[in-house]
């Protein structure tokens, strides 16, 4: 059973309203990226300018995770906490740590709000100030008692900063942690996370399309019994999707 109704009720019960995974052909004129993820709304509106993965995006981390079965995950990027609350009911015996560098003041209340709901649901989750790559090591030793297992990157959305935090979080984690990464199409960092594959030998890397942000995720060679089925039902083979790009693909796409 999916963790979204959960979810949902755990902000609406704590005053919110939630915006989610809306369709422009139900909604004209609107910016696809405003409605296919989620945002969420108190009485003054929009509570923070971030926003949170999409239900499709939940559903690959549900079956990511029911065959990893994480005992400890990492986040960069937490905004309101959308993001880390779903991780954390899908993996309710975790513990579930996520960073922010709160440019705005609506970020730092979202670590207010994230520790105060995940203490509401009874969820192991720890929202902490912080910046990547830089205070990764620190507040990794501080939270964890080993190294981890699942790291979620969807912090600064330029290519640069997503090497800068892949090597942070490639630090920190164990042999056999997943990486998954958030936007990779959507904010054209395709060519950084083609070369962070490429230079991780032990890693599969894959372009999840049939995400709206367009995630990536690189696991150990190890994992691709576990990991390809899933793979598969959240990527486009090359023939389809060269048929529906035509001659040239969007963006920086390789």
């Amino acid at each position: 059973m999916s963790v979204i109704v959960d979810l949902v009720k755990l902000y609406e019960d704590a005053g919110f309203s939630v915006q989610a995974n809306l369709s422009t052909l139900h909604f004209p004129g609107h910016e696809p990226a405003e409605l296919a993820f989620c945002y969420l709304f108190d009485p003054d509106g929009k509570a923070c300018k971030g926003g949170g993965i999409s239900f499709p995006e939940i559903a690959f981390f549900e079956a990511v995770c029911e065959r990893i079965k994480p005992k400890s995950i990492f986040i960069i990027g937490n905004a309101f906490g959308w993001s880390s609350l779903a991780l954390g009911l899908i993996n309710p015996s975790a513990r579930v740590v996520a960073i922010d560098i709160c440019w705005r003041p609506d970020e730092a209340r979202g670590l207010d709000v994230t520790n105060a709901l995940a203490a509401r649901a009874g969820l192991d989750i720890r929202a902490r100030q912080g910046k990547s790559p830089d205070d990764v090591a620190a507040v990794c030793a501080r939270e964890f008692d080993g190294p981890v297992d699942l790291v979620f990157i969807d912090g600064g959305h330029t290519p640069d900063q997503q090497t800068l935090d892949f090597d942070a979080c490639r630090a920190i984690a164990a042999p056999d942690c997943v990486y998954v990464f958030h936007d990779v199409v959507n904010f054209q960092m395709v060519n950084s996370f083609v070369d962070i594959a490429r230079s991780s030998s032990d890693l599969v890397g894959s372009l999840l399309m049939r995400t709206p942000s367009g995630m990536g995720i690189c696991y150990p060679r190890s994992r691709d019994g576990e990991l390809s089925s899933v793979v598969r039902a959240f990527t486009e083979s090359t023939e389809r999707m060269q048929a529906l790009w035509g001659a040239k693909p969007p963006g920086n796409q390789q």
